[in-house]
């Protein structure tokens, strides 16, 4: 693409927040990567997009080092935010490189488009994604039936001509909201759970109630069985739109994902740049001898204990300081303590690595703020590939009316306090089985994504990152809510459905099937978990709600471990236990004996990938 921009005169520079990256590394890195000559280093500046000023500073180097004292400029950025300081400087905006020569040319306006996939065409083997992939389409989100696997709709990005090029090509195109619309907005769908529990003709959605007083009505651009689809404009954050009676993952930020028309999968990434390990496709999981040792076994139970991950929920929820001049109320992205409880994990998980960790922050915008995810990286020895072991660190308290996210405490106990101290449990039981015990180990990460109370936001820009760059990740494990249990029976869940991609889909539920195997060896006290999708169950009510979907969606195996939060699988199963105080301040305690057990079985299970 910039080359395409060069060929046709357009000069090209670089505004980025570097933080506290010194200048000169960071063209260091722009040099090592080919990519600093392709820019004028007067129109290479670095600072905060939090307002105009970076954009007029750029504006005014425009004019004054060029031929013309008014040029054309665009600016392109995938945050809605910084498009519209952008757009308040005078520029031109583009929502994703790949719409750039269309926003640049003035072809046509941009719009939001539904793009129906032809079943027909589809049965009769037409490649779609082919087709699609030709013109200057930017997908979102694409819909598969379980029911009707050849039918589809793709959520895209287009200029106005590229939605009548589709037409001609007999695509069914809906264009969605007003032109330009994605200039300065974000798309999200938001799930709304009560209506779909109430079924058709019952009026107790949450569409009216949110929508129709406060102006905002027009950003409604379509409905469907999975929920609403919604234009939400920069300056105002999807915190508004808390629907009542929402269950976890009720929200889920669309944001540009190629890969959905890559043709591998049925819209899944390509894994066939990466070289295959023995948890490919070509070595299944079920291929492996799932038993641990006693001395895995010892060492696991041992590093993790009902105290420790009581006194790390203590410690990232307020009951007790984080450290010696921290106390952390709340992990919610627009509280300051958020930052804290990002400094308190590297803190962490650096005194618990003892050398042997390499701690760091992966960085990304939402909103018009950075915000950080946590990663920690015990290196391999012997094995390729990586295997994560992740849960998200923020926190809500937004099911409480009138809540205000920037002041109100958002302790988050079990989500995702619980999942956040499995992982730093883990963190010091997989340290011991790499000294105690003598095995080959792939590399092993421990990942705490920010922002997935606001639609998966951290986690997907981690793991596209890792897609791009070729990472071979060979299995996700992620604790989401791992803490809440009170009545008897105890049950658990285990979530591994991708309804777009039948091959990911196999290769997750092999991941949750070996989950299944430890729990019995690590924690017999755990029944056998309810694993989705199961055989007649019509699907996983789980699938997109939690951090895996975004490993998923980019062709990597991952599994969402967690409690009895949803119904089902199959009409035989116990009730669902969701815990009352969900995304509310009162989500205080754990039942600190349950989340121990579970834990352990998705440690276990992580260090059988990295092993065997």
């Amino acid at each position: 693409m910039l080359e395409t921009l060069h060929e046709k005169g357009a000069r090209l520079g670089i505004l980025s927040d570097r933080g506290a990256i010194p200048e000169e590394r960071v063209n260091a890195a722009l040099e090592r990567a080919g990519l600093l000559e392709q820019f004028d280093q007067q129109l290479v500046l670095y600072g905060a997009k939090d307002s105009t000023l970076l954009f007029e500073q750029a504006a005014a180097a425009a004019r004054n080092s060029g031929e013309s004292p008014s040029p054309r400029l665009l600016f392109v950025g995938e945050d809605a935010t910084e498009r519209s300081f952008a757009r308040l400087a005078g520029f031109l905006v583009a929502p994703h490189p790949s719409l750039a020569v269309a926003v640049l040319d003035q072809l046509a306006p941009l719009h939001y488009l539904r793009v129906r996939v032809p079943a027909a065409a589809a049965a009769n083997g037409a490649d779609l994604n082919s087709l699609l992939r030709e013109h200057s389409l930017l997908p979102l989100y694409r819909t598969v039936s379980r029911e009707a696997p050849s039918s589809a709709e793709v959520y895209a990005v287009a200029d106005a001509t590229t939605a009548l090029k589709l037409d001609d090509l007999g695509f069914p195109v809906d264009r969605l909201g007003v032109e330009n619309e994605p200039l300065t907005t974000d798309l999200y769908l938001l799930r709304d759970d009560r209506q779909s529990d109430s079924g058709f003709g019952a009026p107790t959605g949450n569409a009216f109630d949110l929508f129709a007083d406060n102006g905002s009505a027009h950003g409604v651009l379509a409905s469907s069985p999975e929920g609403l689809f919604v234009a939400i404009p920069a300056g105002r954050s999807v915190e508004s739109y808390h629907f009542s009676g929402a269950r976890h993952g009720h929200n889920l930020k669309l944001q540009a994902a190629p890969a959905l028309l890559n043709g591998h999968a049925n819209g899944a990434a390509s894994r066939a740049a990466r070289p295959p390990t023995a948890l490919d496709e070509e070595d299944a999981l079920d291929t492996l001898d799932p038993q641990l040792t006693q001395p895995e076994r010892d060492l696991i139970t041992e590093h993790i204990t009902t105290e420790r991950m009581d006194r790390e929920v203590e410690r990232y929820t307020g009951v007790l300081p984080a450290s010696d001049t921290v106390t952390i109320r709340s992990r919610h992205i627009h509280h300051p303590d958020n930052a804290a409880a990002v400094r308190t994990l590297l803190a962490d998980v650096t005194s618990a690595g003892s050398g042997l960790l390499t701690a760091q922050t992966h960085r990304f915008t939402h909103e018009g703020r950075s915000y950080e995810n946590v990663e920690a990286t015990l290196a391999g020895s012997g094995l390729d590939g990586v295997v994560l072991v992740t849960a998200h660190m923020d926190s809500t308290g937004a099911r409480r009316p009138g809540y205000r996210s920037q002041v109100d405490p958002a302790p988050g106990a079990d989500d995702d306090g619980s999942g956040l101290a499995g992982v730093l449990c883990a963190v010091r039981a997989m340290l011991a089985l790499r000294a105690g015990v003598d095995r080959p180990h792939r590399e092993i990460r421990f990942v705490f994504f920010n922002a997935e109370e606001h639609g998966l936001v951290g986690s997907f820009h981690y793991a596209r990152d890792q897609a791009q760059i070729g990472t071979d990740i060979v299995a996700v494990l992620q604790m989401d809510m791992i803490g809440y249990d009170v009545q008897q029976p105890r049950a658990f869940e285990l979530h591994a459905g991708f309804t777009p991609s039948p091959s990911v889909e196999a290769r997750s539920v092999q991941l949750a099937e070996l989950v299944a195997a430890t729990a019995s060896q690590i924690s017999p006290s755990l029944p056998a978990p309810q694993v989705y999708p199961g055989s007649g169950t019509g699907g996983d009510p789980a699938e997109q709600r939690s951090d895996h979907y975004t490993f998923q969606l980019h062709g990597y195996r991952a599994c969402l471990v967690s409690e009895d939060f949803f119904v089902g699988p199959g009409p035989l199963a116990p009730n669902a236990e969701p815990n009352p105080n969900y995304h509310l301040p009162a989500d205080r305690t754990i039942n600190a004996d349950y989340a121990t057990d579970i834990a352990r079985a998705t440690t276990a299970a992580a260090w059988i990938s990295a092993t065997r």
